[in-house]
C-alpha cells in the first residue's frame, strides 16, 4: 500500500486542538454558535481529509450541515416543543460522524507501511476524537437523565464546555471528582471511557513501533 500523504492529518490536528482548547471560553449565546461553527468546521475538515466518491462526499457534508441547522436552530429557540429530542438527535449524529471519523484514521493509520509525522498526528486525531465521541454520550445520557452526574454539565441548549472537561478528564484517567457518574449508564461510560484511555495509546505505541522495526528490517 503507498505511504500516507504528507500533511493529511494537520489540519484536522490543528482544528481539533483548537475546539478542545476554546470550548471552556465559548460562553453565552454568541460563544455557543461560535463553538457550534467550529464543530462544523472540524466536520468538514474530516470529511475532507479522506478520498470520497462525490455522492458519498455530498451525503457525509449534507448530515453535518443538517445537524448544524439543527443545532442552531435549537440555541435559538426555534424549537421550543421538540427540544429534548432534537438535543438527543443531533448529538447522535455528530458522534456517529466522529466515530466514523475514527474508523477510516485509524483503518488508514494501521494499513499504512511507513511511520511517518503523519501517521502521529494521525493517531492524536484519533485520541481527540475518542474525547469528544464521549462527550457527545455523556451529552446524550445527560439530556435524557438531569440526575445522570453530580452537577449539572449539559442541558439541552448549553455549551459544551463542562461536558468535553468532563469527557477528557475520564479518559485521560486523571479523576478530579468535581464531576461524578451517578446513574448506572454514566458510570458504565465512564468507566469504557477510561478503560480506552488507557489501552488506545499503548496499542497504538505498540503497532507502530512494530511497523516502524519491520520496515527498518526490510
Amino acid at each position: 500500500m503507498p505511504p500516507a500523504v504528507s500533511g493529511k492529518y494537520k489540519q484536522l490536528l490543528v482544528v481539533l486542538v483548537l475546539n478542545f482548547s476554546l470550548s471552556p471560553f465559548f460562553d453565552g449565546m454568541f460563544g455557543e454558535l461560535l463553538s457550534s461553527a467550529l464543530l462544523l468546521y472540524t466536520l468538514i475538515v474530516i470529511v475532507r481529509t479522506f478520498s470520497m466518491r462525490q455522492q458519498l462526499l455530498q451525503l457525509y457534508l449534507g448530515i453535518a450541515i443538517s445537524a448544524f441547522g439543527l443545532q442552531t436552530g435549537l440555541r435559538l429557540g426555534w424549537f421550543s416543543a421538540e427540544v429534548l429530542f432534537l438535543a438527543v438527535l443531533i448529538q447522535v449524529v455528530y458522534g456517529i460522524y466522529l466515530g466514523v471519523a475514527v474508523y477510516l484514521i485509524l483503518r488508514d493509520i494501521l494499513l499504512c507501511q511507513q511511520v511517518t509525522v503523519d501517521t502521529i498526528r494521525g493517531s492524536i486525531c484519533v485520541y481527540l476524537l475518542i474525547g469528544f465521541i464521549w462527550a457527545f454520550l455523556y451529552g446524550i445520557v445527560a439530556s435524557l437523565d438531569a440526575q445522570a452526574f453530580s452537577t449539572s454539565i449539559l442541558n439541552a441548549t448549553s455549551s459544551y464546555g463542562e461536558i468535553i472537561y468532563f469527557s477528557f478528564v475520564t479518559l485521560t484517567t486523571l479523576g478530579y471528582g468535581d464531576i461524578l457518574p451517578v446513574s448506572p449508564i454514566a458510570r458504565m461510560l465512564a468507566n469504557l471511557e477510561a478503560i480506552v484511555g488507557q489501552l488506545y495509546p499503548s496499542i497504538l505505541i505498540a503497532i507502530l513501533v512494530s511497523n516502524y522495526t519491520a520496515e527498518k528490517l526490510k
